[in-house]
């Protein structure tokens, strides 16, 4: 196989070995591809690739439908974000869900690369088998973020039961486990996703959930987010912020927000935070307590209150 796609700005050529019923499952053998023009895929490299598919559930249900099995053995992917060709941008561009989630997936030393500064986030060597009859694991060797910051040997366990995927106890160092990561696919026919994450870090807990449903042109969402005694700087490096952005003690963050997430005029929610020791260049306290309320995408500022050394405000 042979195959290459381009469009006068991004331009990929791969090439392979298949074989199998094209009408039903396929499988693809050393298959090799790299840009060669401007591109965000940088390269794919794949020893061994399966997929059971159905076309009559594609056509009936779309995307969310199309792929039973999916199994890849000894895969490399690098995507390099900054190279992707530009493109005009439509005057109001479609919100969507991501439909792509299969029956089954095993992964068997699969890796990624995400090209980033100052470092690449990396996944490497993951092995993953998500099968919705029996638990499964998560094995990742090395994780890389951005940030430079670095952990071998992760692991965690997992279940994929109506393409409900929960994966838990993943630990990443003494301050930092992830208890509860779920991603509930189980309606994606009806073009809904629920999200939820319950994590440990920086000395505290933080647990979020969210809700979301395409609209015609957009996502629906309902979003809740708490948090208690974190060290206000391990976020930094999750979120892809310079090293002493964020600093102090997150005492409480509780954050609650419905409406479309690209037009705020519908946002409706509430926030209330306490923050302790916050100093760094331009902002310095020693507390502070805050209420805000949004209604149909007007704010207001309920209560707030900083104390600086003696100084109340």
């Amino acid at each position: 196989m042979v195959a290459s796609r381009g469009n006068g700005a991004c331009y990929i050529r791969g090439a392979g070995r298949d074989e199998g019923n094209p009408f039903s499952h396929l499988t693809i053998r050393n298959f090799h591809a790299s840009a060669v023009g401007p591109s965000g895929i940088e390269s794919i490299d794949i020893d061994y690739l399966h997929l059971d598919y159905s076309l009559l559930g594609f056509a009936r249900h779309g995307l969310a439908r199309l792929f039973d099995d999916v199994e890849a053995r000894s895969a490399r992917v690098v995507l390099n974000p900054a190279k992707a060709p530009l493109r005009p941008r439509p005057p109001k561009p479609q919100l969507k869900l991501p439909k792509f989630f299969p029956e089954r997936v095993r992964l068997t030393d699969a890796t990624l690369v995400v090209r980033n500064q100052p470092y690449d986030f990396v996944a490497e060597h993951v092995d993953l088998d998500l099968n919705p009859r029996n638990a499964g694991e998560l094995r990742i060797e090395t994780l890389q973020l951005p940030a430079g910051d670095r952990w071998s040997n992760v692991g965690g366990q997992t279940s994929y039961t109506n393409k409900n995927l929960i994966v838990r106890d993943v630990l990443l160092s003494d301050q930092e486990q992830i208890h509860l990561l779920n991603v509930d696919a189980s309606n994606i026919d009806t073009n809904s996703l629920g999200l939820n994450l319950n994590w440990s870090i920086g000395g505290g807990q933080l647990s979020a959930s969210a809700t979301l449903s395409e609209t015609k042109s957009s996502l629906n969402t309902n979003i809740h987010l708490a948090a208690q005694k974190i060290a206000a700087e391990s976020m930094n490096k999750f979120l892809i912020l310079p090293a002493g952005y964020l600093s102090g003690e997150i005492e409480n963050l509780a954050l609650n927000v419905v409406g479309v997430i690209d037009q705020p005029r519908t946002w409706s929610g509430a926030l209330s935070l306490r923050m302790n020791d916050v100093h760094r260049p331009g902002i310095n306290f020693d507390s502070a307590v805050m209420e805000v309320s949004a209604e149909q995408g007007t704010a207001a500022l309920r209560s707030a209150d900083i104390t600086q050394d003696k100084n109340e405000f």
